[in-house]
């Protein structure tokens, strides 16, 4: 999936998504932007979250935002899926357990 943002080559890549705190100052809020995406060793971002307002992705064409949008939102909810698992016990009795006593 990580090959469906733009430049990206490799299943070892890292993505780096910012989360950056809502502000009601636009001029202060977008400098804080500008700064936090300005490509640093990491690369730079195909997104940013804002603190409790949303994902903002963007791309060369409307298809490649939609793009961007999609492989995230999928990855996010790999990601989540993952540590619920592996929060899980490991033992199959005590799973049964967890189950039974949902």
């Amino acid at each position: 999936m990580l090959k469906g943002l733009r430049g990206v080559r490799t299943h070892t890549h890292r993505e780096w998504i910012p989360i950056i705190d809502n502000d009601q100052d636009m001029t202060r809020l977008s400098g804080v932007v500008r700064t936090t995406l300005t490509p640093g060793r990491d690369g730079s971002p195909h997104a940013f979250l804002l603190r409790r307002h949303g994902l903002y992705t963007w791309g060369e064409t409307l298809a490649e935002a939609e793009r961007h949008v999609e492989i995230l939102e999928f990855l996010f909810e790999t990601v989540a899926r993952t540590r619920t698992v592996a929060t899980l016990p490991r033992d199959a009795e005590t799973y049964h357990g967890i189950v039974e006593n949902s």
